[in-house]
């Protein structure tokens, strides 16, 4: 007679005991998360070299006819050099507005941090100064004393200032001051020799529209002086092998490097003339390349002719 296999019966799992024993509150109470790290919490260190860039780099306007706008420009200072009869007077007319301009844009856009400075001595000084150049240095020097005493009477005399009466005077005259001065060297250099002028004009010209096609679209902002340096090595050839007066062969050569050197240290400067460099200033940013390399050109080829005599 076969024997049928017992069956052993399921176990019932609700009927297992565990070790561990949960009571209602614990079966409430949320699982704790990890702490987060502080260092997470912090926003992102940004690099010092996007600082730097941030604050003293170039903010190229691609908005509206910028190219247009940049063959006016030449134009209009091709026209001036071009006809006898309107140099200098009509080359220091067309940077002395541009000057002014400038001017006007660096005090007011320091208005919005904190005022003092006074925009209309500002502006007039820098329009001055390439008027009083057609005199000649002794008539300059002494434009730029009374430019001082006029920034330290509207400073004086001013109720809203925020800054002390040296700070605020110092402000309108480091804005009117650098704007014209670079105006002003450039209707010196004309009266000095005016073959220098002309081939101050092309490079930094040249070095301008360079710099924007390239500098405009590129990531960091090294592409675009290194284009404008390269195209002034272009044109300074063609002006060495053509013995262009008043240079003599490789002599153009000095300045050609002066000149890429000075491009860019006056685009920083003019961002440091203002709160940031993305502060709009089309006026300044018009004259920022000719800050420095104008006023070292107008002294350094001064010096040039006089030992070349």
């Amino acid at each position: 007679m076969p024997v049928e296999p017992v069956v052993a019966p399921a176990e019932d799992p609700a009927s297992e005991v565990t070790d561990e024993v949960t009571t209602p509150k614990q079966r409430l109470r949320p699982a704790r998360e990890p702490r987060p790290d502080p260092a997470e919490l912090l926003p992102p260190t940004e690099s010092p070299r996007s600082a730097f860039r941030k604050r003293y780099g170039v903010a190229y306007d691609t908005q509206g006819p910028r190219i247009r706008i940049g063959v006016l420009w030449a134009a209009s200072v091709a026209l001036a050099l071009a006809f006898r009869p309107l140099r200098p007077y009509g080359l220091a007319t067309l940077y002395a507005v541009v000057a002014g301009a400038a001017a006007l844009q660096v005090v007011d856009a320091w208005h919005a941090v904190r005022s003092g400075a006074d925009r209309w001595v500002a502006a007039l000084g820098a329009s001055t100064l390439p008027m009083l150049a057609t005199l000649g240095v002794g008539p300059l020097g002494a434009g730029l004393l009374a430019m001082v005493a006029a920034s330290l009477v509207a400073a004086a005399i001013r109720q809203d200032r925020q800054m002390s009466l040296v700070a605020a005077a110092g402000h309108t005259v480091l804005s009117a001051g650098l704007c014209g001065m670079a105006a002003a060297s450039m209707v010196l250099l004309a009266d000095y020799e005016i073959g220098a002028v002309i081939i101050l004009a092309v490079i930094v010209m040249v070095y301008d529209a360079s710099d924007y096609v390239v500098g405009s679209g590129a990531g960091n902002g090294l592409e675009g002086p290194i284009a404008g340096g390269l195209f002034i090595a272009a044109v300074t050839a063609v002006f060495a092998v053509t013995n262009a007066p008043p240079f003599r062969g490789p002599d153009i050569w000095t300045f050609a490097v002066l000149a890429a050197v000075t491009c860019p240290a006056g685009q920083i400067l003019a961002s440091a003339m203002l709160p940031s460099a993305s502060v709009r200033a089309p006026a300044l940013r018009r004259l920022d390349s000719w800050l420095i390399v104008a006023p070292a050109w107008a002294g350094l080829v001064g010096l040039y002719l006089q030992r070349a005599a």
